[in-house]
Formats: C-alpha cells, structure tokens, sequence
C-alpha cells in the first residue's frame, strides 16, 4: 500500500482516487469544498481542504513521509507551485504533475525541480493520431517501454475472413489477445470464430501484422496523404504538428476567428487554416474535404464530435476519428464505427495510472476503452526467475503469453524463462486484481 497525495479534486483527481482508494492511502487537497465532499461521499479518501499554492495548506503534513504526489489541477502555474512547496514540507518518493503548456517539454526550466514525472496532456492524445499513421488500417496502437511487440486493434469487415477460427490469424509474431464484439470484452480460446464488426486486439511484431490489415478492414486507407482536423484549439493545433512531422497535408476548421489566428501563427502556415461558419456539408464540397484519407474531430464535447464524425462517415471518408473525452461516449462511438482516440483528460489519467503500476516490475495497460487489462513484466538481469520454469499458468478468463526474442507463445508450466523475456497477462478489468496477485506471485 503507497501513500499517495493528489493536488487537484477536477475529473483527473477523481478519477485518479477512486482508481486508487480501493488498495492505497490516498489524501485529496483542493480549496473546493463541495468537491472534496463529494469524493468522500463516493470513496475512501483523507480530504483537506485548502489552496494548493499556499504553503500553510501543507502545513499539517509536516515531516510526514509520502511515495507519490500528484499535482493534476487545472492550472499549470498551480501544480508547479504546489510541487516546489512540497518538498518543504514532507518527503516525497515521487511526484508527478500535469502540464498543459507543451513549452515545459524542452524547457530547462524544471530541472530545479528536482525528480519529477512531467504528464502533457495535450500532446499524449496528439501521440496516439502518430500511431494511427504509422499504422494507418489499424483502430488503435500501443507500445510498450519494456517489450518490443505492440499491442494493435483492427475491425473485421472483410466477409471472406468471417467466421474463421482466430487460430488461423496467429503466428509466433502475433497472437490475438482480445475481441471486442457488441459492447463486451472478452479473450477468446484458440477455435473461437471472429465475426463482421469484431474489433480485434493483436499482440506482437507490428511490421508482420501490416500483412493482415488490408485483408481484415477493406475499408481502411492504406497510407495517409490528406487529413482535415475540425477544431484549432490546444487539441487541434499538437495533432497538427504531429501530422505536418510526418508529412500529412493538414486542413483545420475553426468557427473563432481567434483561434484561427493564433493556430496559424503557431503552424506558421505549414497547414491550411479554415475560418467558416457554414454548414460542414457545404465545406465537405468547397474545400474539397472529400478528398481526406482521415478526418479527426478533436472538440471538448463528445456529442458534437459524434455528430461531425458521421457527417463525416456520410462522405465515406476512410479514417474517421473522434477523441473521446468523456469514457461513457466510448461504446457509442465504436458501435457508431467511429474510431475513438483518448482525449486529455483521459490520457492524463491511464498514463498516470500506468506510472504507478510501473513503481515495480510490472507495468499494467489499460485498452478496449478501459474494458481490456494487460499486465507485462519485464525478467530483468538479477532476477530470480531467470533459468526457472513458471510452474503454473494463468487461467482465470485470460491469456498469458511469454515474448522471447521477438517470438510470442503461450506460456506452459514447463515454459523456461531467460533474461530480457517478457510475460503479457491479458484479461478482463474485472479480473484486475486477481490478476496483479498472481503475476506478483511468481
């Protein structure tokens, strides 16, 4: 059990307590007291309420000794005051804060700070749009510090491959870890038949998996050339720069003019800024929007990026993206066909998450809209796994696989374990904690 105190009692702050109430001590500071009444009502939490940037807000903390701190406010200006007044008053293990100014990321301004775990939001949710280029006939992709397989979503619509046992899509490099069929998650046995509109989860080699998405989504774009991204806020303006980095031609649709200008300023016109207040229908023929192989709906609100994206679908754009901001819109909009990329907020806060849990050895990874669980722990030099067999494998709802030099195979009692082998759990989040249990255990 840590001992953990979060600056901050907004959406991630919440978030983030009552993820971590269940198995750890976990204090909450804000100056709103209706909020840090609401948490507790809801979950096991220590409130405190005061201002983050007042150094008597610490004041009742003096000489206590804590293993995380988390500074998630709104404020930039806030979450690095109350990091610097921490340290005067208590012993901190680590910290981690959430910076909304992607001018911090290269700035030598924080190195006086001392250890600190930096968390952009903006920028993570710009980084998951690179994946999606990289991999461009996938839905979604994540990559692992300590492995080299990635774990990678596609959606079935090929009628020839429907119906065929997963089996047949599997090799030393791949593996399939996860179906996604009609709202539910589950980890599907060896002679399990996938199905029109499956959403399946491959482990493994990304380079050998590029041979099966053309065949399994027909509908996808095989390369991204032309994007059109609708928004030029924050959001809008770190996924363009992450398309212009990688070539893409860039449109943006902004209705203010403000921040249009300052989009355009920012891009220094490497993109084509578009300042309209028509109806997007008309803007799909006149700016020849048409012609984009993805179109990314990156607004604060769900619902209107809902809507854009099946105006969007209306035009048959192949690559139609919406960034989820709120985690009740995600099952809509994968039954609405809508690939969903995590918002801020939500970035913020599984990528915090998985920090935590990477305190050890083993690093948890959240997928299928936090439906998915994977655990993977990395058999480092020293470690008394080395040259021991596993003895018992998991099979409680779930799969357990063992990477070995870049070849993926289910692990057996008998199964041997070297150094710099990698072992995936994958499973049901219900199963979450059973599942660390385990793994822990061996």
């Amino acid at each position: 059990m840590m001992k953990i105190i979060i600056a901050g009692a907004g959406k991630v702050g919440f978030e983030l307590a009552r993820s971590l109430s269940g198995d750890h001590q976990v204090t909450v500071i804000d100056q709103n007291a209706e909020a840090l009444d609401r948490l507790q009502e809801l979950i096991d939490i220590f409130p405190m309420h005061g201002n983050i940037e007042n150094p008597l807000t610490y004041a009742a903390l003096l000489d206590t000794e804590v293993d995380v701190f988390i500074a998630v406010s709104d404020s930039d200006e806030a979450n690095l005051i109350s990091t610097l007044l921490i340290d005067d008053h208590i012993r901190v293990e680590k910290k981690i804060i959430r910076l909304r100014n992607s001018y911090f990321t290269e700035s030598q301004t924080l190195s006086s700070f001392g250890s600190l775990e930096r968390v952009f939001p903006f920028q993570l949710a710009a980084e998951k749009i690179r994946a999606l280029l990289k991999h461009p006939e996938a839905n979604n992709v994540k990559n692992f510090s300590r492995a080299r397989s990635q774990l990678v979503s596609i959606k079935v619509d090929n009628p020839k491959h429907e119906e065929k046992q997963v089996a047949l899509f599997e090799n030393e490099r791949i593996k399939i870890v996860g179906i996604e069929r009609d709202k539910q998650f589950f980890v599907p046995g060896k002679e399990a038949l996938i199905r029109h509109n499956d959403l399946l989860y491959f482990l493994g080699d990304g380079t050998v998996l590029e041979n099966l998405y053309g065949e399994l989504d027909l509908h996808m774009p095989d390369r991204i050339k032309n994007a059109v991204i609708f928004g030029a806020k924050t959001l809008g303006i770190e996924i363009a720069k992450v398309l212009i980095d990688e070539g893409v031609n860039v449109k943006l649709v902004e209705k203010d003019i403000t921040h249009c200008k300052h989009a355009s300023e920012i891009l220094q016109e490497k993109a084509l800024i578009i300042n309209s207040s028509y109806d997007e229908g008309i803007l799909y023929e006149e700016e020849n929007l048409v012609n984009a192989d993805m179109v990314i709906m990156a607004g604060p609100q769900d619902e209107s990026n809902i809507i854009r994206a099946l105006q969007a679908q209306e035009y048959d754009i192949p690559k139609v993206v919406a960034i989820n901001n709120d985690p009740k819109y995600y099952a809509l909009m994968h039954q609405l066909g809508i690939i969903v990329a995590r918002g801020p907020r939500i970035s913020a806060y599984y990528t915090i998450l998985e920090s935590l849990s990477a305190q050890g050895t083993i690093e948890t990874k959240h997928f299928c809209g936090g439906k998915g669980i994977l655990l993977h722990r990395k058999i480092r030099s020293l470690c008394s796994l080395i040259g021991q067999s596993i003895g018992k494998v998991y099979q409680d709802n779930g799969i357990l696989l063992i990477e070995h030099q870049g070849d993926l195979s289910e692990a057996t009692p008998e199964t041997i374990l070297n150094e710099e082998d990698t072992l995936f759990l994958v499973t049901a989040i219900e199963r979450e904690k059973e599942a660390y249990q385990w793994i822990s255990s061996l």
